[in-house]
């Protein structure tokens, strides 16, 4: 894996992209040491999509499979939304720290 800084990424855009189209790299884009952006292959961004949705899956079929899950055990959408922004807010708080 290639890594480069912003500033050198943004000198050396159409070279990084002729990496990653042609010579199957992948580049991590830095900024003040920290990766911040990669560069991949359209093929690995469907093969990481792949792997996503088969790992939804899974869960999916965990859940079912529980003995403990009853389908009529139902959440009010009010109760999902707060635990999501809920979720959402402590994302953000975690990513400015």
């Amino acid at each position: 894996m290639i890594e480069v800084s912003v500033s050198e990424a943004r000198e050396r855009l159409a070279d990084l992209l002729g990496k990653v189209q042609h010579g199957g790299e992948d580049v991590t884009i830095k900024k003040h040491g920290k990766p911040v952006a990669v560069l991949i292959s359209p093929e690995a961004m469907e093969y990481y999509e792949r792997l996503e949705d088969a790992e939804l899956a899974r869960e999916v079929a965990a859940i079912y499979a529980d003995p403990e899950y009853d389908p009529n055990d139902t959440v009010p959408h009010e109760e999902v939304w707060a635990e999501l922004l809920a979720a959402d807010r402590a994302d953000l708080d975690d990513a400015k720290s």
